[in-house]
């Protein structure tokens, strides 16, 4: 045997590893596939997560076009009269504003458009994004000087089979318009935004369009050669005073960020939960391997071989299964997130704000991460298999395994467990307001402190309820359910370790479904008090609250004078941006109708009594969640920019609101006051009350006529309340597809412990066989063997699965977005959930079954 040590792990692993993992492939390809499902779900949402971000960048970058500042104003739009007071500032050598909106098209309202306007024929701003080479424009001068001139994508074109001179329908906010196709662009930067969906106006007719004459939504500004960037945009921010903002156009991606807090948080604790559901499928395989090996190891140590050499041997072969099961999740986690970006970036379109995900970023970081946790995991439970195994004297692992009876844990055990779990309570004391890293870290760190207790607590669990069992049918006269009832409890420390694993897996899944559950009945039940209705209006062919087209004033009034309806109550949504630099919706609502149609959900103060002051301009409302994270209460005062400057307002009370806010948190005042001040009078939705006895389908149709047709939904209560729900639904999708992982590792969890477990009571098995057991029975009982671990595991995931859904849903979300959300436990999902884990475990378990029937074979056969 060679002596250096290099030498010797090199001959280990060619005459114990190598013959190791062939004989017991399927425990090697566990190993792998532990590490990779890990790993791959961390890689998956991370690439998901920035594949959002690098999107909005793209739009934003697209077009800010070669700007290197933007002005922006901190609510509302800008008036157009600036854009010659920044090109005459020292350091400018550009400036030219835009506008932008999404317009659906009246033919096919599902479609929407992303309409800018600029003067792309005027200005080199956008030379480089819409090069005049990319351009099919036959005549400059014509589409100039008609305001129906757009030019729309080469993509756009052939897939609508539109031409030259072509007409497009949209709906603009005042109503259905006529474009004229009079430009083509061709292969350029921007007509790859949204998949092509883009128009091109001149600014003047899209600001005619658009009702934003000699207003734009911002100014790009392009500096002269040698200027430097920040001593111009102090420059141009002291110019222009408050109510804007100068800042670089990458800026805008951190307010992304803001927007999207929520959802990449859920995000990344979701992923964290199927990597320690990961985690312990790697623990558990290793661990087991190594135990099952424990004579082999016992006899490399009386010949010689050190016990520092046989650790390092465990570890370095389960270093090799962990860097191939790294190297094949890292691709499958590229294609998980290339499948769920698309459905992630159409569910932050519908709430949030408008993306196009179809450019798939790849996070480094999140390769990383993955990789550490696959790696580090497979590693720590290598280095803990061994020493456990190696602490036992060698005599005692030399003795035949077929007689082998495990000691319980004691009640340290159980004291420690239990206090890990405590201390995964420790998020009761993290302060509000923290950032997306540290926030996301805590909460996978109480996961990990409450899943450790879990699983320390599975070996305990496993020898007294097995215990039990075992004398409850200790009467029964079905041999089969006595042998198993009998070997439950007789290797606690192993069973346990595959009840912590089925516990963790469906733990993460009761996690989900009360998180799923408790969302959607607190958003649900919010929105049947806040938008009650007959019928709900709106630009386009679906629900889209936040991100719907604004609509114009006089929508709402043609919506008024159709017979039978009795009142027309707006909803707007306006995003400002506070002196911190926090983001926040304004919310017009009209004071009378709310008082009149319920109300609003209120936590401190009432509508009624607030009333007079919402009215009068002095008062304004705070969400809930924007009161939690600003610390503000009824009777505080709050700075709100305004385009004549910052304005102080009392707050006269908090109101609950999810989805009219979000995560950011809102402000609410009254409609005229958002007129007055703000200048807007437009509208993301109408909510439309019938008379008493009206038909509704009569209404519905003649709204719609009234509207000029096609281009709009007219939708009932019903309706609207299920399309809201079925966005919410869309945004837990992709959480969905980790229960199915999670699935696959409880049983593959069961499948690899008891298949090891019947390997090592071969010879007691074909004991059973001499003195007249059937191989029918002894199959038998290791299949109820395995459901009672099934169901054990099962009853603790729920347990666990609760604990954890609880605090994330009333602690961490409240701490992530301010929300305050009562906890529902799907009670009825989680009893199913047992019954299937107890099944499933029990059909897994017939694998080790069917190899303990071939095992009585092939000893008859002998």
């Amino acid at each position: 045997m060679p002596d250096r040590p290099s030498s010797l792990l090199s001959f280990l692993l060619r005459t114990i590893t190598w013959p190791h993992w062939f004989q017991h492939r399927l425990r090697s390809v566990l190993t792998v596939v532990g590490v990779a499902l890990g790993v791959a779900t961390v890689v998956g949402v991370s690439d998901v997560s920035e594949s959002v971000l690098v999107s909005f960048q793209r739009v934003v970058e697209t077009v800010a076009g070669s700007s290197e500042l933007e002005v922006s104003a901190t609510t509302g739009d800008l008036d157009e009269a600036l854009v010659e007071r920044v090109t005459a500032t020292t350091g400018v050598a550009a400036a030219v504003g835009l506008v932008e909106s999404f317009l659906p098209l009246s033919d096919a309202p599902e479609q929407s458009l992303y309409l800018l306007g600029i003067d792309f024929l005027g200005s080199p701003v956008w030379e480089a994004q819409i090069p005049r080479s990319a351009i099919d424009l036959p005549d400059d001068l014509a589409f100039l000087a008609r305001l129906d001139s757009v030019m729309v994508t080469d993509t756009f074109a052939k897939r609508t089979s539109r031409s030259q001179g072509a007409e497009v329908n949209v709906v603009a906010p005042s109503g259905p318009r006529s474009l004229h196709v009079r430009a083509i662009l061709g292969d350029a930067p921007a007509a790859h935004l949204f998949d092509g969906m883009l128009a091109v106006m001149d600014l003047p007719a899209a600001q005619r369009l658009l009702g934003r004459d000699r207003r734009v939504d911002r100014i790009a500004v392009q500096l002269t050669r040698g200027a430097e960037a920040d001593e111009v945009r102090r420059r141009l921010q002291a110019m222009l005073g408050p109510g804007t903002e100068v800042a670089p156009p990458e800026a805008r991606g951190k307010q992304c960020e803001q927007l999207l807090f929520s959802l990449r948080s859920m995000l990344a604790t979701a992923s964290s939960l199927a990597a320690i559901v990961g985690a312990f499928i790697i623990y558990h395989t290793v661990a087991v391997s190594v135990h099952q090996r424990r004579r082999e190891l016992a006899l490399l140590n009386t010949v010689g071989v050190e016990r520092r050499s046989i650790v390092r041997l465990c570890i370095l072969e389960t270093l090799v299964l962990a860097l191939i099961g790294v190297a094949l999740a890292v691709p499958l986690g590229h294609g998980l997130a290339t499948l769920a970006s698309g459905l992630v970036g159409g569910t932050a379109s519908e709430i949030w704000l408008r993306l196009s995900v179809t450019e798939h970023a790849r996070s480094s970081v999140g390769v990383v991460v993955g990789a550490m946790v696959g790696v580090v995991t497979a590693l720590g439970a290598a280095y803990v298999g061994a020493r456990a195994t190696l602490r036992t004297p060698t005599v005692e692992s030399l003795r035949p395994v077929e007689v082998e009876s495990e000691a319980g844990p004691g009640v340290r055990v159980a004291v420690a467990a239990v206090a890990l779990l405590t201390a995964s309570w420790f998020v009761l004391v993290l302060p509000p307001g923290l950032g997306l890293g540290t926030m996301v870290a805590a909460v996978i760190a109480t996961q990990i402190i409450a899943y450790t207790g879990a699983a320390m607590l599975g070996p305990w669990l496993v020898s007294r309820l097995g215990a039990r069992f075992a004398h409850l049918v200790e009467h029964v006269s079905s041999l089969p359910v006595r042998l198993g009832a009998e070997n439950v409890p007789r290797t606690p420390w192993r069973s346990g370790a595959t009840v912590a694993t089925i516990a963790a897996a469906l733990g993460m899944a009761v996690t989900l479904a009360s998180l799923v559950q408790s969302f959607e009945g607190a958003w649900m039940g919010w929105l049947e008090q806040r938008f009650g209705a007959d019928l709900f209006v709106g630009a386009g062919a679906r629900f889209r609250l936040l991100a719907g087209p604004p609509m114009s004033a006089e929508v709402g009034q043609a919506i008024a004078g159709v017979p039978g309806v009795a009142s027309v109550e707006p909803f707007r949504v306006l995003q400002v941006q506070l002196a911190d630099g926090r983001l926040v919706f304004l919310q017009g609502i009209s004071i009378d109708d709310r008082l009149a149609h319920g109300g609003l959900a209120m936590v401190e103060g009432d509508l009624s009594g607030a009333a007079s002051a919402l009215k009068a301009g002095a008062g304004v409302l705070l969400s809930d969640n924007l009161a939690a994270k600003t610390g503000l209460h009824r009777g505080d005062s709050i700075a709100i920019p305004t385009p004549m400057g910052s304005r102080n307002f009392r707050v006269e009370g908090t109101y609950v609101d999810y989805v009219g806010s979000l995560d950011l948190g809102a402000i609410a005042l009254s409609q005229p006051l958002l007129a007055t001040i703000w200048g807007d009078r437009s509208a993301n939705l109408f909510r439309v009350w019938i008379d008493p006895g009206g038909a509704t389908s009569v209404v519905r149709s003649d709204v719609l006529k009234a509207l000029g047709g096609r281009g709009y939904y007219v939708v009932s209560g019903r309706e609207f309340l299920d399309s809201v729900r079925s966005v919410l639904r869309q945004f837990f999708y992709a959480t969905w597809a980790l229960q199915l992982i999670a699935a696959l590792v409880g049983i593959i969890g069961v499948v690899n412990s008891q298949l090891a477990t019947v390997l090592d009571r071969r010879n007691e098995i074909a004991m059973l066989r001499t003195i007249g057991v059937s191989a029918r029975d002894v199959i038998r009982s290791v299949v109820i063997e395995c459901a009672a671990l099934g169901a054990i595991g099962g009853v603790w995931g729920v347990v666990v699965g609760g604990m954890l859904g609880f605090q994330f849903v009333a602690v961490s979300l409240h701490l992530i977005t301010g929300w305050r959300i009562e906890f529902i436990l799907p009670v009825a999902a989680a009893t199913v959930s047992v019954v299937c884990a107890t099944l499933v475990s029990a059909a897994a378990g017939y694998v080790p079954a069917r190899a303990a029937g071939r095992l009585l074979l092939r000893q008859a056969a002998d």
